[in-house]
């Protein structure tokens, strides 16, 4: 005869849901099954502590029938003490009952409370308050790789927007540039075409001079 337990270590790396004591519902890949805990990956790639004596039930779909694999990306440790001590002075979330959560540097483990700290304030929590830890500073495989794809594409549309910004300063300055020769070209067929005003006077000079010749002939 097997032990709670026991059932749920044969459901590691299936897809479960899980009822916690005060309603909650909750859904995840059951990771690793210890004596007190369960670490199980959530859809969003977060890696989360359920103590199992907050547990109400566990349900695994009976058509899957293949475990999915598992990362193994967790803290690891045979209690959730275990598992608290590592996350020491790491940023973590703990949600508790009624709803109610609280994220913080988890400042101290004690023997059945936990200590937070959020900026100027100290909270203080019972262990049987717990209904699951977040350890803020552990991600699952599959979000590390989306962040560093993320970040490639971001990298690539930077590069891209720059070449472009380039492309454009370049035909900008030519564009420029052809603008201001056509200005001069312009500029210089003007200045041909006006002839001095000195010109005008010399010509006016000669005409009086040989209407005087005429006249004294």
């Amino acid at each position: 005869m097997s032990n709670f337990n026991d059932s749920l270590k044969g459901l590691t790396g299936y897809q479960i849901n899980i009822v916690l004591n005060d309603g909650t519902k909750l859904s995840g890949q059951l990771a690793e099954v210890s004596t007190d805990y369960l670490t199980v990956y959530s859809s969003e790639n977060e890696t989360l502590y359920y103590p199992i004596s907050q547990i109400q039930s566990v349900t695994k779909n009976s058509k899957d029938v293949e475990a999915l694999p598992i990362t193994d990306d967790h803290l690891k440790g045979e209690k959730m003490s275990d598992v608290l001590s590592q996350s020491l002075l790491s940023w973590v979330t703990i949600n508790g009952s009624g709803k109610s959560s609280y994220s913080g540097i988890l400042s101290a483990v004690e023997e059945d409370h936990l200590v937070l700290t959020q900026g100027k304030d100290r909270v203080y929590l019972q262990h049987a308050s717990v209904l699951n830890i977040y350890d803020g500073t552990k991600k699952t495989t599959s979000d590390n790789l989306d962040s560093s794809s993320s970040k490639d594409n971001s990298s690539q549309k930077q590069d891209s927007s720059k070449n472009q910004e380039s492309s454009n300063k370049s035909s900008s300055s030519q564009q420029s540039s052809k603008n201001q020769s056509s200005t001069k070209s312009s500029t210089k067929n003007t200045k041909k075409k006006q002839q001095p005003a000195f010109y005008y006077d010399e010509l006016e000079g000669a005409k009086s001079s040989s209407s005087k010749n005429s006249t004294s002939k």
